[in-house]
This record gives C-alpha cells, sequence and structure tokens, in this order.
C-alpha cells in the first residue's frame, strides 16, 4: 500500500498514532519532551543560598524589651488577624512599635525584610504627621515610653526634643477609630450606673448558680474586693470550671458538668445585665467626665494593611445628652454634643457572669 492509501484509510477509520512519551528526569523534573536539561546545579545552588540566609536570620540579634524576646519574626504579629491571639499579638505589637521609635531594631531587620522596612517608614511618616499637630519642625531626639495597661487610657507617651508629649493610643486593623470594636473600656462600671451591678448579680443571680453547682460561695465582701480583677482569687474554682466548659478554651474538659456550668453562667449573666439596665439608668455627667478626661489630647495610631494612619477626637463626641435608651438589652444607646452615638455595652470582660464586669464604649 503507498502512503497516499495509508494516508486516506488511517483518516477514514481514526486511525490514531502512538503518542510520544512525555519523559521528565527525576532528579530535577526537567521535562525532556520540551528540551529541558537538568537543572541540579541551579537548584542546588539556589538551595544553598536559602540555608544561608535561614541561618543569617536565625543569628539576628533578639532585643530584649519589657520582659518579652523580639525576633525578626515578631513582624508577623502584623499579618496576623486571628481575633482568638488578639490580646497577645497585640503586646507584641506595641513592643515592636515602641522600639522601632527607641531605635532598638537591628538595621538588618530592615534590610531583609520589606514588612519591617515598610512598618519602619509608616512609623517615621506618623510622627511626621504627628509634629506637625504642634507645629515641631525639627525632630532631633524621640523617646518613646510604654504607658499600656488596665490603669492607662493611651498606649505610648512620645516626647520629642526633650519637650513636646504626645499620648498615643494604638489600634490594629482599623484606619479609623469608628471601625474598632471599642475606643475605652472603663472599670468598675458602676460607678456611672444609678445602681451597684455587682451587688445585684451577686444577690440575685450569682448564689442561685453557685448553689446549683455547688460550688464555694465568697462572702459578699470578698466578692465585691475582687470582682474586678482578670482572675479573682475568691472565684478561682469558678473561673477553672468555666474555662472547662467552654470549647474554645485549652482548658477545655469535655465533661458535661463542666460544659452545663459554661452555659448557665453565660445565661445568667445575660439575663442579669438585661433585668438591670431595664430598672438603672446612667451616671451620665460622671461618666462624661471620665471621657472627657481620658480622651483629651490623645492621639491615635491606626493600623490596616501595611498603613498607619493618625486620627484625633472631637471632644463634643464624648458629652453625653439627653436621655439613655435600652439596645439589645445589654447596652445602653446616648446621644451627644456632637449629633452621634455612644454604644455602651456592660460585659463581663474574663468570663460571663465570673470576672471582671467593666463597659466597652464604642
Amino acid at each position: 500500500m503507498d502512503q497516499e492509501q495509508h494516508t486516506t484509510i488511517s483518516t477514514k477509520y481514526n486511525i490514531k498514532s502512538k503518542p510520544k512519551r512525555k519523559l521528565l528526569l527525576g532528579c530535577c523534573r526537567a521535562k525532556l519532551w520540551k528540551g529541558e536539561k537538568c537543572r541540579c546545579g541551579e537548584i542546588k545552588t539556589i538551595q544553598k543560598y536559602i540555608r544561608l540566609w535561614i541561618i543569617k536570620i536565625n543569628n539576628l540579634e533578639q532585643i530584649v524589651y519589657r520582659d518579652d524576646k523580639i525576633t525578626y519574626r515578631y513582624i508577623n504579629v502584623f499579618v496576623d488577624k486571628n481575633r482568638s491571639k488578639n490580646d497577645g499579638n497585640n503586646k507584641k505589637r506595641e513592643n515592636i512599635i515602641a522600639c522601632i521609635i527607641n531605635n532598638n531594631i537591628p538595621i538588618e531587620y530592615y534590610r531583609y525584610s520589606s514588612i519591617w522596612n515598610n512598618l519602619k517608614n509608616e512609623i517615621d511618616l506618623f510622627i511626621k504627621e504627628l509634629c506637625k499637630k504642634k507645629s515641631v519642625t525639627y525632630t532631633g531626639n524621640i523617646i518613646c515610653i510604654h504607658k499600656a495597661g488596665r490603669c492607662n487610657h493611651y498606649d505610648f507617651k512620645l516626647i520629642i526634643n526633650n519637650s513636646e508629649e504626645f499620648m498615643v493610643e494604638f489600634k490594629f486593623n482599623a484606619c479609623c477609630v469608628n471601625d474598632t470594636p471599642q475606643f475605652v473600656s472603663p472599670m468598675k462600671p458602676s460607678q456611672y450606673l444609678d445602681s451597684s451591678y455587682e451587688e445585684y448579680y451577686y444577690d440575685n443571680y450569682f448564689i442561685t448558680l453557685v448553689n446549683t453547682y455547688n460550688l464555694s460561695l465568697p462572702t459578699k465582701e470578698e466578692y465585691l474586693k475582687y470582682i474586678h480583677s482578670p482572675k479573682p482569687i475568691c472565684l478561682k474554682e469558678h473561673q477553672d470550671k468555666y474555662y472547662k466548659g467552654c470549647i474554645k478554651s485549652s482548658k477545655y474538659s469535655g465533661k458535661l458538668d463542666d460544659i452545663n456550668f459554661y452555659e448557665s453562667s453565660k445565661k445568667t449573666s445575660y439575663n442579669s445585665i438585661s433585668d438591670f439596665i431595664s430598672k438603672y439608668g446612667l451616671k451620665q455627667d460622671k461618666l462624661t467626665e471620665y471621657l472627657l478626661e481620658t480622651q483629651k489630647d490623645k492621639y491615635y495610631m491606626l493600623y490596616k494593611d501595611g498603613h498607619i494612619y493618625l486620627e484625633t477626637i472631637n471632644l463634643d463626641n464624648y458629652i453625653i445628652m439627653g436621655t439613655a435608651t435600652i439596645c439589645n438589652k445589654n447596652s445602653y444607646i446616648v446621644k451627644t454634643k456632637s449629633g452621634g452615638d455612644l454604644k455602651i455595652l456592660l460585659r463581663w470582660k474574663n468570663g460571663n457572669g465570673i470576672a471582671f464586669p467593666s463597659f466597652q464604649i464604642s
């Protein structure tokens, strides 16, 4: 059969020729059918420099600051948005910011990482904008003093040229204050209420709760003395049991009695807050005084997606006017002099119905 006949028959009966084998080199996966050659030498060279780079990174100097050891990889906390780790990560973020401002970070951190370098540049721009607020044109000396803590109302005090002082509050993952879950969280909320919520809760809810689960009952005097700490010494048994019943807690036990106690504590907390705020209102003048005192002369450093924003607040936003209304059975809503709203949430910070009652104001 000649070539012409073969072609015609193959077409007619759809006879396909055997495809060529696509060969790969086992060592480097080079595609031989595309004419690629062995790349093992190149790969080994790349691997060598990666190993050297990792060794350099691991040998970079650590910075000891506020009982913390800051390493090159700490910068990842500015990328991590896991809310369950936010308290710990936020302390690391604040430590990094303070060390950058105080020139405690080795220059190699900025050379090896664009994230470190970008953060430093953003902080420099923030300070430049901050200085404009007080017409400071020359910054010969900058000192950052860490002031974070439950007793302070801001995170940093920046002293520029040994004279000008700026009180700075840091907020992560927000470009304006209105984007934050709260801008202030007053402790001992009952001082701003028409009656004591802590006493109301102890008398009407807490006694029943602990008796139901055969837990010890601290005296009322002892309870009121320690309830405003994150871990009240008189409630250790109760707090441990609460977290053993919380599936998201590292202390979760899986025991039915612990789970029931956890759920009962949440329900008791919800009912007590709902009942209390339906009966008692706010001491609006005293709360206004607190807000004005804690927010005056404060500057916000807001970080989001690699950028830092500066914001100051109109104090009229904190002057409460008119009568409070109730929202979601757990919050007061009040109007301010500027025409805006403040939401004042009554909550527990360290376990519902267990420890640390406070306001969350947003």
